[in-house]
């Protein structure tokens, strides 16, 4: 009997890891242009699939292709990252309703384990860490919600304010105040209160969004822009 084996889908393949080298902070940063030919001989890949991840990581807002001067990473934009922030008060806002209404015990462990994570980063000032732990943080509220629309479209808007926010400074406080308002989450969802935690939700994505835009033309932190 003979096994097929599948093979692998190289659009797919080129997407995650075309995807995984713009969110690495430490290869390009905001409105830097991507080479096209260079990422297709790094990943191994004919142009072809390459130009397929290019063109969905332009749908989900992370890349901009500009006819005749090639493709370049998201840029910093204070208008349009007001209304990602919009947009993402509204879904977080929806995520953490759910996620009281429908967290189990070991839901509410996996988010104070996670609580304990960020505090370790803060108290070791990594604030690189601490952006970490608080995605992750983020990431399991929506595992918990449980609703996949939400999930997807967040995790666009996540790559998008992070990248924008890259390599600006936090101001000093700033860091704490978001693990609190975590924090405060947390203790809403093990409540089981909907209405509490989708307030506190919002709040916090409304303090992200003014703490971004308290310069003008610049955001100020990028420590809990997942």
């Amino acid at each position: 009997m003979t096994v097929r084996t599948r093979r692998p889908n190289l659009g797919e393949e080129a997407y995650d890891r075309l995807r995984a080298l713009l969110l690495d902070g430490g290869r390009y940063a905001p409105g830097d242009k991507v080479n096209v030919i260079a990422v297709a001989q790094e990943l191994g890949v004919s142009r072809s699939p390459v130009w397929d991840a290019i063109a969905r990581l332009e749908s989900e807002g992370l890349l901009e292709v500009v006819p005749r001067h090639g493709v370049f990473l998201v840029r910093f934009d204070a208008r349009r990252l007001a209304e990602l922030y919009e947009t993402r008060e509204a879904l977080e806002g929806m995520a953490a309703r759910l996620a009281a209404e429908r967290a189990g015990l070991a839901d509410v462990a996996e988010l104070e384990r996670s609580l304990a994570a960020q505090q370790a980063r803060l108290d070791a000032g990594d604030t690189a860490g601490y952006a970490d732990a608080a995605l992750a943080f983020h990431q399991a509220v929506l595992r918990i919600a449980g609703n996949e629309t939400i999930a997807r479209m967040l995790d666009a808007l996540y790559a998008q304010t992070r990248t924008m926010c890259r390599g600006l400074p936090t101001r000093p406080g700033e860091l704490p105040a978001r693990r609190d308002d975590h924090a405060h989450l947390v203790a809403a969802i093990r409540d089981r209160d909907m209405d509490r935690a989708e307030a506190v939700a919002r709040v916090h994505v409304r303090s992200l969004a003014l703490a971004a835009r308290c310069f003008p033309g610049k955001p100020a932190s990028q420590g809990d822009a997942p």
